[in-house]
């Protein structure tokens, strides 16, 4: 065990490649805490008190990682004698993949991103989330990401960074206010109709930044085939009716020919209305069965379409041009955006507002400053005007340069902050109102979010809580895999074989469609009447009605698609069939998630390389379940746990790790109800939109949730550390240290003495008590 933490401990605080840790970053942090130290003087201030390791170690975890750090973690880096241990410390955690994860949730509450709901949330949504999270484990430069984001295009499956203009999908006025707000901290939405009445901003140039962006189109979800199937049914319209040659009155006929001519051009044109009548008619579930297979990769695409221009709006009141006018791309301020050659407009629009922007470099330098004290030296940091003025002008200044010289390295700036003296001192407990000029003599106190706070829950249920939950990463990824199956078959049948298999399926649709409305007629009856037997048989019938529609749809475009595919691709294609349900869920992702296969009524589902996720092998399983219990056996080592539990241990951490898994690795938002939504977890429909107050709801949570008996579960990374104690007072000790990163106080320890005279003698009236303090709650 002994060797075992001496591995550890060489872990966490062993020196970082010079790549990782920049060999000026102790001289950059002096040169911010010389500033600081001369704003103190001149305001007759100083620095808060220096912090103590076990504080350190617990703000600098959630500060990081976004969780408190384990007993474990505590005790390697209190038991470390090295002078830079603080420094090494900072470096290990943000290489790690703990910072991904919490850096991740910050990102994804300013940029909003969805990845449960619609279909632009479960598919576009988990590749614009697995792009965000990729990028931050690179340590891809901030600018490279925005220049990502706002020139995006293409399919969700080839560039997950597409996922920016699709959570704004059909808005591309509130996409260029939110573009100019989170990356500009210009807030210009109030322009969209008037004149800024605040600001120098006019409606005019709102729109000429906005048409930078207007010809992006998010909603086109045609590919060639089904698109060239389209103009089939067009033209077998038109050829139905121009069969009909209705005649035409001419000078030279008499009367009589005139009137006959009249009554041969009515009864000719019904004939023709009614010809045309009947294939709209066909066409129409021709058309729903087309549509049924669009929607599948509903969401998936971003484009930018030239013919689509930007015009003012009709009621548009000012005297520099005439309502309905086109508008043509300008910047609101500083150079122009002029489009270089091989250069896309959407390419030349994020080149000007990541080089040489001024803001660009404030609003970021002010995000990560806050990131680290909790204030920013503007605020808000998304509502900057001429006139604004940062609390410390030179330090601001100073930033801006900074992040520049560092090319936009986060990890590096942040680096920076974490290891200044400033930072590294006890916080301002009082509350700074807006408007007050704050000096920065240490970070303020903060409220943990809602994902500190889950993250850290499940740190003391999860022995390892960074460890990556790789079955919901699969089935993301199965998710965007599953819509560029169906993409890439329907693109390799061609118009006319799309076309043939849309009329196999209409032709059920056409059959089904009186059964429909007969059984939606009768479950509407039925709830009338509060039959609830009756209306769910009907909703029952109603079910399979659907399915065999979703059955044909596959049966006669998706499968000859992927067959198709396949011999394109040089494959053979591997036919499961749906009764081998193990088999099936694995090589057929896509037909899962897009409920095509729901309840074995495919007639076939098809493997394809590349596209589905194969079946691991009975030697792969081994070799993962053998990687997995190796992890697990050495922390049953730690902890102490004799060989015959391990089986009990390892069937404990496959729970913990399937159901207490960290925030960032669930959907986003998560659902209503969930721990993370009651202690105020953004919805992601506006920008930061999190709540940081305390509620009666959250502390129900507490009381009648599922949390504290997986806590107290004997197996739990806080019990596991208190089992391992061997005296009540170690057990003490134990509790303290995992829940606060510190051991008890006298005046604790005397506190809790007192409680067990008055009754609550058992431990877990201890962890209840202290999980619930501000102590545990708030970021010292």
């Amino acid at each position: 065990m002994n060797r075992m933490r001496h591995i550890a401990l060489l872990a966490v605080l062993a020196l970082v490649t010079a790549a990782q840790a920049a060999p000026d970053t102790q001289s950059a942090a002096r040169e911010i805490d010389d500033i600081l130290k001369a704003d103190w003087k001149k305001n007759n201030l100083k620095g808060n008190p220096e912090l103590d390791d076990n504080t350190f170690i617990r703000r600098i975890y959630l500060d990081i990682t976004g969780r408190i750090p384990t007993t474990r973690e505590v005790e390697t880096f209190m038991s470390s004698q090295a002078p830079d241990k603080r420094a090494k410390l900072i470096d290990h955690l943000l290489a790690s993949e703990g910072y991904v994860q919490h850096t991740y949730n910050y990102f994804a509450d300013v940029l909003r991103a969805q990845t449960n709901g619609s279909q632009a949330g479960l598919i576009t949504g988990a590749a614009y989330t697995n792009y965000l999270k990729e990028s931050l484990r690179k340590n891809k430069p901030y600018d490279q990401i925005v220049r990502d984001l706002v020139a995006a295009e293409g399919e969700s499956w080839d560039n997950g960074a597409i996922g920016y203009y699709m959570r704004d999908r059909g808005m591309p006025l509130d996409n260029m206010a939110n573009t100019a707000r989170v990356f500009l901290g210009t807030r210009v939405e109030c322009a969209q109709c008037h004149n800024h009445p605040f600001d120098k901003w006019t409606q005019m140039q709102f729109f000429q930044m906005a048409a930078f962006t207007y010809p992006v189109q998010t909603n086109d979800y045609f590919d060639d085939s089904t698109r060239g199937a389209q103009t089939i049914m067009n033209q077998r319209l038109k050829d139905a009716r121009d069969k009909y040659k209705i005649p035409v009155v001419s000078k030279k006929m008499t009367d009589k020919e005139k009137a006959q001519v009249k009554r041969d051009a009515e009864k000719i044109g019904k004939q023709a209305r009614l010809a045309g009548e009947a294939v709209r008619k066909d066409n129409r579930y021709i058309e729903e069965a087309l549509a049924d297979v669009r929607n599948l990769k509903r969401y998936t695409n971003v484009s930018f379409q030239d013919n689509r221009k930007l015009v003012l709006p009709h009621d548009y009141q000012y005297t520099d041009a005439k309502p309905k006018s086109r508008v043509e791309p300008a910047t609101m301020y500083g150079h122009a955006a002029e489009v270089k050659v091989g250069e896309t407009q959407l390419q030349a629009y994020a080149r000007w507002m990541t080089r040489d922007n001024e803001r660009f470099n404030k609003v970021i330098a002010n995000r990560l400053w806050k990131r680290a004290f909790g204030l920013a030296l503007i605020e808000p940091l998304d509502e900057l005007m001429d006139s604004t003025v940062p609390m410390n002008p030179e330090l601001q200044a100073h930033l801006e340069k900074l992040i520049v010289s560092l090319d936009y390295d986060m990890q590096a700036f942040l680096r920076i902050l974490y290891n200044t003296s400033a930072y590294q001192r006890q916080v301002t407990r009082e509350e700074i109102a807006p408007g007050i000029v704050y000096h920065f003599t240490g970070p303020i106190l903060r409220r943990m979010s809602a994902e500190q706070m889950w993250d850290s829950f499940v740190t003391l249920i999860n022995p390892n809580p960074d460890m990556p939950n790789e079955p919901l990463r699969e089935t993301f990824t199965n998710r965007i895999l599953a819509a560029k199956k169906i993409n890439d078959s329907m693109e390799a049948l061609t118009p006319e074989e799309v076309l043939a298999g849309a009329e196999k399926t209409g032709n059920l649709y056409k059959k089904q469609a009186d059964r429909i409305r007969v059984l939606q007629a009768k479950i509407s009856e039925a709830r009338a009447k509060e039959d609830k037997v009756s209306a769910d048989k009907y909703r029952k019938d109603l079910s399979q009605l659907e399915r065999e529609t979703r059955t044909s749809v596959n049966e006669n475009l998706l499968i000859p698609g992927m067959k198709k595919l396949a011999t394109d691709l040089g494959v053979v294609p591997t036919l499961l069939s749906p009764g081998k349900k193990g088999e099936a869920v694995v090589a057929s992702a896509s037909m899962d998630m897009m409920m095509m296969a729901s309840e074995g009524n495919v007639s076939e589902k098809i493997f394809l390389p590349g596209y589905d996720t194969p079946k691991r092998s009975a030697e792969e399983e081994k070799a993962l379940r053998e990687s997995r219990e190796a992890v697990w056996k050495e922390e049953a080592e730690f902890y102490g746990l004799p060989d015959k539990q391990l089986r009990d241990y390892y069937r404990a951490r496959g729970e913990q790790v399937r159901s207490w898994v960290r925030s960032a690795e669930l959907d986003s938002p998560a659902p209503r109800g969930h721990y993370l939504r009651e202690f105020g977890q953004s919805d992601r429909e506006t920008i930061e939109n999190a709540n940081l107050e305390a509620s009666v709801p959250q502390a129900l949570a507490m009381m009648n949730g599922q949390l504290m008996p997986q806590i107290m579960h004997r197996h739990s990374q806080l019990m596991l550390t208190v089992s391992k104690a061997q005296y009540p007072d170690d057990k003490v000790e134990a509790i303290y240290k995992t829940l606060l990163s510190r051991k008890p106080t006298a005046k604790e320890k005397e506190v809790w003495m007192k409680a067990q005279d008055g009754g609550l003698v058992a431990i877990e009236d201890l962890i209840f008590s202290l999980l619930n303090t501000q102590q545990f709650i708030f970021i010292q």
